[in-house]
């Protein structure tokens, strides 16, 4: 299921802090580190969908295994910068859910970079498995006033 018109089935917003750990000697952070943040920015949207990971693992047997990622840097985020995480679910189906994420500087909105992650949702034995309705329609919105 995805939104017809193209647009998220989804929103979530979250910040972190650059971290000193996360930089290079200029005080840039490294471009992995972006990819922490797409994940701290998921995991929220699933947490707030009622969809923590936790539970979805030991409770539901429903892992999501990432298969596909990509970011496209637009400017240095830098050490002690809070940055604002913006993650759009925006498609799932099938077995495939896939997340976009824009960072910007919390400061002055300026854009950091883009990205996208897509997940195959598997069972515990790893193998792919069709998203259950229920998972699909809290993940969508449906029925939690989001």
């Amino acid at each position: 299921m995805s939104d017809a018109s193209g647009g998220a089935l989804r929103v979530s917003r979250t910040t972190t802090r650059v971290r000193y750990p996360e930089t290079d000697r200029l005080g840039v952070a490294h471009h992995t580190h972006y990819f922490v943040w797409f994940e701290l920015g998921r995991t929220e949207l699933m947490r707030q969908a009622g969809c923590a990971y936790g539970a979805l693992e030991d409770d539901d047997g429903v892992f999501f295994p990432v298969i596909e990622a990509g970011a496209e840097y637009r400017a240095p985020a830098r050490y002690d910068e809070n940055l604002e995480i913006e993650t759009r679910l925006t498609t799932t189906e099938g077995v495939r859910v896939r997340f976009d994420y824009v960072i910007r500087s919390a400061a002055d909105a300026r854009l950091l970079a883009k990205g996208f992650t897509v997940h195959a949702a598997c069972g515990r034995d790893g193998r792919p498995a069709r998203l259950p309705e229920s998972l699909r329609a809290r993940l969508a919105g449906s029925g939690d006033g989001a």
